[in-house]
């Protein structure tokens, strides 16, 4: 049995995707705004943009920006294409836990699946 510590795994976009990858500005630039976090919130149970625009009384103009910025960060994800039946695509938080710490550096720490991710600028 080992006694140490498993360390959080440095956020994979980062080598993925280069700067449009993990930002953790921009991560937490959306979760200060306060129609993204109910967004993200709202999602923690799949809906597509029209449920998260009803519940939520947004526009769906503004309803479809804020599920699309929320995909870009990587914090929500797609769970299906638009079919052509006209079947809407569903979003789904794409992580079970983000933490925000302001120390110096700023850092996100973001649980997936039991393993935990984390970002630094």
């Amino acid at each position: 049995m080992s006694d140490t510590v498993e360390q959080p795994t440095r956020c994979p976009r980062i080598e993925r995707d280069g700067e449009i990858g993990c930002d953790p500005h921009r991560i937490v630039e959306l979760l200060s705004d306060d129609d993204a976090r109910a967004v993200y919130l709202f999602v923690a149970e799949p809906a597509t943009v029209r449920e998260v625009s009803d519940a939520l009384d947004l526009p769906q103009s503004t309803a479809y920006r804020k599920v699309e910025n929320l995909q870009e960060a990587g914090l929500i994800s797609r769970l299906n294409e638009r079919s052509r039946t006209g079947t809407p695509a569903h979003y789904v938080q794409a992580m079970d836990r983000v933490s925000v710490t302001y120390d110096d550096p700023l850092r996100i720490e973001c649980a997936c699946n039991g393993t935990v991710l984390y970002c630094e600028p």
